[in-house]
């Protein structure tokens, strides 16, 4: 499957992701809604894509500006898969291989990005990803599930939009939290 990258210096690109079945990558027009809610502009700032799939989110937000963005996939096949859509698009990206869990230690994101599987609950992931965000956690999630607006004392809901059977849900975390 190709896909266009939808904004950014790098927007109109098209890359080839081979994503391994289960693999559900985000749609151009959930990308560009998500980066409209966040902003177009990421220069300066840090990202962690906590759940690669194909690695999209990541490059969105490399091709946005971003300073160093660092994607994280579990799977060997999604893995190797963001490693040659790195390696076609000349993204300088750092792509971890295994459980988020363990790029989280003394790291820190100003932005999160978190699209897990649906059908894991994204909440505990949420209560996880908050303490490693400086300023927003994006979420793209099953528009049927129910999500508190607040997550422990970092993470506000600032806005949610749905697309379909997709919605974001995105997080500020307030300058005077923890």
């Amino acid at each position: 499957m190709s896909v266009r990258l939808t904004g950014g210096r790098h927007g109109g690109r098209v890359i080839a992701t081979h994503a391994p079945s289960g693999v559900r990558p985000t749609a151009g027009k959930v990308r560009q809604a998500l980066f409209n809610m966040i902003g177009q502009d990421l220069s300066g700032w840090t990202v962690l894509d906590a759940f690669g799939g194909t690695g999209l989110l990541g490059f969105e937000a490399w091709s946005r500006g971003a300073d160093r963005v660092t994607i994280c996939e579990k799977s060997a096949a999604a893995w190797r898969a963001i490693e040659a859509s790195a390696q076609t698009l000349g993204a300088d990206v750092e792509i971890v291989r295994g459980d988020v869990e363990r790029v989280l230690v003394g790291r820190a994101w100003d932005l999160v990005l978190v699209d897990p599987p649906y059908a894991i609950d994204p909440v505990p992931w949420l209560s996880k990803l908050g303490p490693v965000a400086r300023r927003v956690v994006a979420l793209e999630h099953e528009t049927k599930r129910e999500l508190p607006d607040r997550i422990g004392d970092r993470l506000v809901l600032d806005r949610r939009r749905a697309y379909g059977t997709t919605t974001l849900s995105i997080y500020d975390v307030p300058s005077t939290a923890g």
